[in-house]
């Protein structure tokens, strides 16, 4: 449940508006709610909805109001747990969780961005601040009543806002956000408020951070003449300080009338003058200035490296640095695209423009390159020039273009990282990620038309489509002017298929960006990088990309390398990570030879299989194998490194089974019949319901009957834990068909045991016993089911604990301990211990139960399944309250109640509120 003050007032239940009637029944439950918890008498709510004159009968109204407020939260389906109003004296309370209000979310937000002052940087303190602003949705409470003013606590929000604004902006410039982006937004809100003189300060820091000091110092003699004229005051010492500070910084006189002239021109001094204009809306990388400033003034670097994949603003960022340093200190600027794709530009053509820009006669360019660069570094000895060389091919590409002895600043911006250069030359190399999630949304915002509503959440999902790459943003931004805005963009670019071609703009696009990088590599590179696109998980490690391209270790590696270097791929230790516009780019070259991109396909899903079937035999090495397998793909020392590697693979598993459930179904099947250790230690029962109907279906579509078998038995487990019995019980009796007319007796005896476990889960435990003792039958005759008798024992210990029969529960229980000890793993002996304790514990032996518990968590310990581990302790924490002994008993459900939570593993409302009961007792 959410209750919304800030803007009109609003219930949602289950992410759906409630009605709650009229204007004074929103207004009545939004005062309420503004003192969450709180008694508000009835004359202060008849004050708040009549201030100047209240009917006789506003008492009674009130009552009346409150009364069908009630009726409809009823019906809306909002329990009292959630949202109850409770007569309380002579006013009224609202119970509930101040943190489903946005006031006091709101209020929680901002007091935390200032208590952390210490704490926290700026950048955490500004996103705090922005996610409270966001909650705005318009005035608060919807504005009141028309003609009638708000009650003090509804006005004070407006006054809160505006504060909350000013500690954002002021978080915002210490962050390094924009200034011109901030200006933007400060201006209207000075003029808006001029009385609250916190926002022409901060107007006048973020025009200043503009490079606009001019238009700062007007700013500021605006308000001054403002407030002599409606408060006959002077402006505060803090804005006179900025203002002074501003004014020595301008010009040495400190004249304001000098300051606000137009700075000069960059290109003063003679000479050319040829980089192509600043670019415009530039937004963020207020970090990688800074850098880039220090490295020069600081570490006096001459020659600055901008690198980085296609599309993340390298050249922008390069220009909006170069005119920085020349409104600084003017100069002569040189530019040059040497258009490093396939057919990049020779030095010696570079080096006969440069010349001739410096001012050579044509006849006297020489036609030597290595003379041509001699005279080059000649003529750059005596003048400062900035030169700028876009889009590098290499480091051998450069040397030559690079100047000698003089105060000269060279920028180079290259999709492929120059270490060579920064090797032979000491050049400093700044690579270049995507925008932040904040600086991403501001370049968006530059796409809305004047007065169109943000669409955070809109705008934040475009962004996370385009990768944050620059390019793509303002291409996005483009088109935001279209019919539906954010939400139609975000919903078109979440369609793959078309996300590349929705990123273009006349001649510009995200696919001829990177078909630029493409035409760099060599063919064996450029195989690789399609490949890559055709893998089914999005963090493919080096042994699943050889599978892939169907290549040793070796050669792998050194592909991969070479990709990362054009920063294509990016090295994430043993993994490999592409953006999803790379990604999407990648396969559609793959897509271009079918045949070859299927058996690409194929050997990657069938070294997943075989890795994820060897993985599965030491976490299960006492049943029998799911299939049939060729020679492992890879070899595990313990079960903790097959855990690890299944953890680690998890995504990619999961995402192989989706592709290969159309593609390869066989595959499928099989990676997911392979999963079933991993699934059932790690308690993914969300997962585990998916991947098995989709390997169900896939065996189906093959006709692979015994997998169709394997996998419908195993799916009933999930389904029947998520309470879906019913569904359970079709899949397993179908498991038991098939097995039955496929002449598997194991198969069969072992689907009889999963429709007992579904009746034990439903609750059924005669079913259960009748299903287990038909198990327990057809187990005696077959050879090698001492795993298979283990289960059946320990569910006829739980059934018949269920049903109140502690003698014989505990009875099937020894036998099954004993079974598993001879023929099963460590994790099945601590179930079965977990199992036991907890028919001790429910037969009034808490002390039995408390011995067999610490047996249970050592054995779980040495299995590595901390689930397992939860629940003996979860069983010991019992019996330790069974004793009276409250205090071990805390300890034991805390920890249990700890990692159930971490896990996910299931429902925890009822241990949670056991934990706090005793934590408030402890506390007494």
């Amino acid at each position: 449940m959410e209750l919304r003050l800030l803007g009109p007032v609003e219930i949602r239940h289950h992410e759906r508006p409630v009605a709650v009637g009229r204007r004074m029944h929103r207004l009545l439950l939004g005062l309420l709610a503004l003192r969450a918890n709180t008694v508000v008498s009835t004359s202060e709510l008849v004050d708040s909805l009549w201030p100047a004159r209240a009917p006789r009968t506003a008492r009674a109204m009130v009552h009346s109001r409150v009364s069908e407020l009630r009726a409809a939260l009823t019906a809306a389906g909002v329990d009292d747990d959630r949202l109850a109003i409770l007569t309380d004296g002579a006013g009224y309370r609202a119970m509930l969780d101040p943190t489903t209000v946005d006031v006091h979310e709101f209020r929680r937000l901002v007091a935390r961005s200032r208590a952390a002052d210490d704490a926290l940087g700026w950048p955490e303190r500004r996103d705090m601040l922005r996610e409270a602003v966001a909650l705005w949705r318009g005035p608060a409470f919807g504005g009141w009543m028309p003609r009638q003013p708000p009650p003090p606590e509804v006005e004070s929000l407006e006054d809160a806002r505006l504060t909350a604004l000013e500690q954002l902006y002021e978080a915002e410039l210490n962050a390094d956000t924009d200034g011109g982006v901030l200006v933007e937004r400060l201006g209207p809100l000075a003029a808006q408020h001029p009385s609250r003189e916190r926002f022409t300060l901060l107007l006048m820091r973020a025009l200043a951070a503009s490079h606009r000091p001019g238009d700062a110092l007007r700013a500021y003699d605006q308000h001054r003449r403002w407030l002599a004229a409606e408060l006959g005051a002077d402006p505060g010492d803090e804005l006179q300080q900025l203002h002074l500070e501003l004014l020595r910084a301008v010009t040495p006189g400190g004249s304001a009338a000098a300051a606000a002239r137009p700075a000069p021109d960059p290109a003063v001094p003679p000479g050319p003058a040829e980089l192509p204009a600043e670019p415009a809306g530039f937004v963020g990388r207020r970090a990688e200035l800074a850098r880039l400033d220090a490295a020069v003034d600081e570490g006096g670097a001459r020659t600055l490296a901008l690198v980085g994949p296609a599309g993340v603003g390298k050249t922008a960022l390069a220009l909006r640095f170069a005119y920085a340093r020349l409104r600084r200190r003017p100069a002569a600027h040189l530019y040059a695209d040497l258009r490093g794709g396939a057919d990049p530009v020779a030095p010696a053509a570079v080096l006969e423009r440069f010349l001739r820009a410096l001012g050579v006669p044509g006849d006297a360019v020489p036609a030597d390159v290595e003379e041509r660069a001699a005279r080059y570094r000649s003529e750059l000895a005596s003048r400062p020039v900035l030169v700028l060389l876009d889009n590098a091919a290499s480091s051998s590409q450069i040397r030559p273009l690079l100047p000698g002895a003089g105060d000269n600043l060279v920028l180079i911006t290259s999709r492929r990282r120059l270490d060579g250069l920064v090797a032979t030359q000491g050049a400093t190399q700044l690579v270049l990620a995507p925008l932040a999630e904040s600086d991403a949304h501001d370049l968006l915002r530059q796409g809305l038309a004047p007065g169109a509503s943000d669409e955070r959440a809109e705008l934040r999902r475009v962004a996370e489509l385009c990768d944050r790459l620059p390019l793509a943003l303002r291409i996005a931004a483009a088109r935001l002017g279209a019919p539906g805005g954010g939400a139609a963009l975000a919903g078109q670019l979440a369609a793959e298929g078309d996300r590349i071609g929705l990123l273009t703009a006349e001649d510009v696009s995200v696919r001829a960006a990177l078909q630029v990088s493409l035409a760099a590599l060599d063919g064996p590179s450029r195989r690789m990088f399609h490949l890559l696109g055709l893998h089914p998980g999005r963090l493919p490690s080096t042994d699943a990309c050889a599978a892939l391209a169907g290549l040793p270790l070796a050669a792998t590696r050194d592909l991969l390398d070479n990709l990362a270097v054009f920063h294509l791929v990016q090295a994430l230790g043993d993994r490999h990570q592409m953006h999803d516009l790379v990604r999407l780019f990648a396969a559609e070259g793959a897509a271009a030879d079918p045949a070859a991109a299927s058996a690409a396909l194929e050997r990657v899903l069938t070294f997943y299989r075989d890795a994820t079937a060897a993985a599965d035999r030491v976490l299960r090495p006492a049943e029998r194998p799911n299939f049939d397998t060729t020679e492992a793909a890879m070899r595990f020392a313990d079960l903790p490194a097959a855990l690890a590697w299944l953890d680690a693979e998890a995504d990619n598993l999961v995402a192989a089974v989706e592709r290969a459930e159309t593609e390869h179904p066989r595959l499928a099947w099989q990676i997911a019949a392979a999963m079933y250790g991993w699934l059932f230690r790690r308690h993914q029962r969300d997962h585990w319901v998916d991947l098995y109907s989709r390997g169900v279906r896939a065996a189906r579509q093959v006709g692979d009957h015994r997998g169709e078998a394997l996998l419908s038995g195993r799916l009933a487990i999930p389904l029947s834990l998520l309470g879906r019995h019913d569904e359970a019980a079709g899949h397993c009796t179908r498991a038991y068909e098939l097995r039955v007319a496929g002449g598997d007796r194991l198969g069969a005896a072992t689907a009889l045991l999963n429709l007992a476990a579904i009746e034990n889960n439903a609750g059924r435990p005669a079913e259960a016993i009748r299903r287990l003792t038909q198990a327990e039958e057809q187990s005696r005759s077959l050879p090698d089911a001492g795993h298979l008798r283990a289960l059946v024992a320990s569910n006829l210990g739980e059934a018949h604990q269920l049903a109140g029969r502690f003698a014989p529960s505990v009875e099937h229980y020894r036998t099954a301990l004993a079974l598993a000890e001879a023929h099963c793993g460590d994790r099945d002996v601590a179930e079965i211990l977990v199992g036991l304790a907890r028919t001790h514990r429910r037969a009034g032996e808490p002390r039995e139960a408390l011995r067999l518990g610490e047996r249970a968590v050592a054995q779980a310990r040495q299995a590595g399944d901390v689930l397992i581990e939860a629940e003996a302790r979860e069983e010991m924490g019992r019996a330790h309250l069974a004793r009276g002994e409250h205090g071990r008993a805390l300890t034991e459900l805390a920890t249990a109640l700890e990692i159930y939570r971490e896990k996910g593993h299931r429902s925890t409302a009822d241990l949670a509120r056991q934990v706090a009961g005793l934590t408030r007792t402890a506390a007494l």
